[in-house]
């Protein structure tokens, strides 16, 4: 099913959570909401969800506006930050609590538990209580529960925030799997950028209740519409200057500026997209500073500054003159302001 938020708007009080949001999903592709803490993320999905009522906009399900629905009628599975399972009820009767809103008993609902034990992976865990499984386990149970009905939209509120890195990328790409299998719309919140670069087909960026960009993880990160944006997405290099007749000016030196129009302009570039040449005598190494299998180097001049990423080992010295390549398909100008 498709999902098409118009001109979303949501205050609480005299604070205004979320502003003229817009947001489209289209059937069968996963959506990041990635934004910060106290952005409005999980207020977007309570609002789909139908918790929440918006204040201003219409929530439109495959061309229907549903904002009038009740949450019971909008065939939508949600799976909550903490898995809040019963704790008096075994892993089975949970996902069964899930098959009460289609009111499926009997051989209907045990062969469809069994379906989402096998799909979950917690095949056999189902006569234990809550308490006697894991954190990881346990979401695992709240994931089943909420596919229960099959719903044909799952909303996610950043599902596996307590979980460690290990346990995080299996359930990412269990999720992966499952939408895939299913063709089922989902939206996930969270607010690690890298899970959003890993799991989804678009990320929308949700800055002070207001969508800053949306668009699919390869441009979000490599071509930020705004700084905010870029450096909500990772380490960033900007460079300030000015295009006239197809190049770009700075204190760094010249760049082309193919299609671009002339004007006050922003030349942005990520760490890793650098290249450091040993045999150049422009820049000097400033600092160095090894992150595990990444080196990042802080490279400069007496004017300007960057930051550059390199994988392996260190292998060039404080102190020592070097140039930098800047490839050209990895160059991304932005408007200033």
């Amino acid at each position: 099913m498709k999902i098409d938020l118009q001109n979303i708007t949501k205050k609480y009080g005299e604070d205004k959570i979320l502003e003229d949001v817009n947001i489209q999903v289209k059937e069968g592709r996963l959506l990041s909401i990635l934004g910060a803490s106290g952005a409005g993320k999980t207020t977007i999905l309570k609002i789909i969800s139908g918790l929440v009522r918006q204040d201003e906009g219409r929530v439109m399900i495959d061309g229907m506006d549903i904002s009038d629905c009740p949450v019971e009628k909008r065939n939508i599975g949600y799976v909550f930050q903490s898995p809040l399972l019963f704790p008096h009820m075994t892993v089975e009767e949970n996902i069964r609590f899930g098959l009460e809103i289609k009111k499926w008993h009997g051989g209907r609902a045990k062969e469809r538990i069994g379906q989402l034990l096998k799909l979950l992976q917690i095949e056999g865990l189902e006569k234990r209580m809550p308490s006697m499984i894991s954190g990881g386990q346990q979401q695992r149970v709240a994931i089943a529960r909420a596919l229960a009905p099959e719903p044909e939209i799952l909303l996610m509120d950043e599902p596996f925030s307590s979980l460690d890195p290990t346990l995080r990328y299996e359930m990412g790409e269990l999720i992966k799997e499952i939408q895939e299998k299913c063709n089922l719309t989902v939206v996930f919140v969270t607010h690690d950028r890298n899970e959003s670069l890993a799991l989804s087909h678009e990320i929308a960026i949700l800055i002070d209740g207001k969508i800053a960009q949306m668009n699919s993880p390869q441009n979000i990160y490599n071509k930020p519409c705004s700084k905010a944006v870029a450096q909500f997405m990772g380490s960033c290099n900007f460079i300030s200057g000015k295009v006239e007749g197809g190049t770009f000016y700075s204190n760094l030196g010249e760049f082309k500026a193919i299609n671009e129009q002339d004007g006050e302009k922003t030349l942005f570039i990520r760490p890793e997209q650098i290249r450091i040449d040993g045999e150049g005598k422009e820049f000097i190494i400033k600092s160095c500073k090894s992150m595990g299998k990444e080196v990042i180097y802080t490279v400069g001049t007496e004017n300007v500054e960057l930051l550059v990423e390199t994988i392996g080992h260190k292998i060039f010295e404080i102190g020592q003159h070097v140039g930098l390549l800047f490839p050209q398909g990895n160059l991304h100008f932005m408007m200033n302001g």
